[in-house]
């Protein structure tokens, strides 16, 4: 089995839609991906979202399945450096670093920071819903691995966030959302692909063959968005 996870275009916030750069990229998606063969497409519910899923979608003349657990994951906590509270997977690197927890992945939802939120509800939450979904198509999750109960070749696409695209990846590999979030971005538009690997009968893990992929601007001559980003050097205008 394929997952294809598809960050939404460059979101205009204020308008709930897509800015004029974020169009651009979902056109050039679609176009580049226009012969994919998929089973079925899952949608996050949000606009920005919807907006990218329509545009993939319109050389399939398919219509997507939306998922209200598919939406931004979208908690704020409480922290020591700052009065307001910050998203739940986006922390000053000087703080960051220093939790040791938030590296270990039996750890880090029961640290304060994401108790102040009850963080671990709703990770509970999508990723069984996640769970849910996969073994409807034949995965059934025991333990750290899937039982396979019918083995598939079919591809699943889900168009929806940063920060929901690393909840769902922390699940399948074991690894802390908070530190692919930290670590990774995946530009607006980007393709990541992760394939199901059946070494031994029966029993599967996912393997992530791509990430954040975002050839299709290149083909269209198009330069990816720096939302998401922050500055490469302190002294700069870019996004602090």
């Amino acid at each position: 089995m394929k997952l294809i996870f598809i960050r939404h275009g460059e979101p205009d916030h204020v308008h709930n839609t897509l800015t004029e750069q974020g169009f651009k990229e979902v056109e050039a998606l679609a176009n580049a991906y226009k012969s994919l063969k998929f089973k079925e497409i899952y949608c996050s519910p949000l606009e920005r979202a919807k907006l990218t899923a329509e545009a993939f979608l319109k050389p399939h003349h398919r219509e997507p399945i939306y998922l209200d657990w598919l939406q931004e994951f979208s908690h704020m906590v409480k922290v020591p450096y700052d009065q307001n509270k910050v998203q739940n997977w986006d922390f000053l690197p000087s703080f960051f670093t220093k939790q040791e927890a938030f590296y270990r992945d039996d750890l880090y939802l029961d640290t304060e920071v994401m108790k102040s939120a009850d963080i671990n509800k709703y990770y509970q939450e999508v990723v069984d819903s996640f769970d849910q979904l996969l073994a409807k198509h034949g995965y059934v999750r025991e333990g750290r691995y899937y039982r396979v109960k019918e083995s598939s070749t079919d591809t699943l696409v889900f168009v929806c966030h940063l920060g929901i695209m690393s909840v769902i990846m922390s699940h399948l590999m074991g690894i802390p959302y908070v530190v692919l979030t930290q670590s990774f971005i995946c530009l607006p538009s980007g393709v990541t692909t992760i394939v199901t690997e059946e070494r031994e009968k029966g029993i599967a893990q996912f393997r992530c063959l791509e990430y954040g992929n975002v050839d299709h601007l290149k083909q269209a001559k198009i330069i990816p968005s720096f939302h998401g980003r922050f500055c490469e050097i302190y002294d700069s205008d870019e996004r602090h």
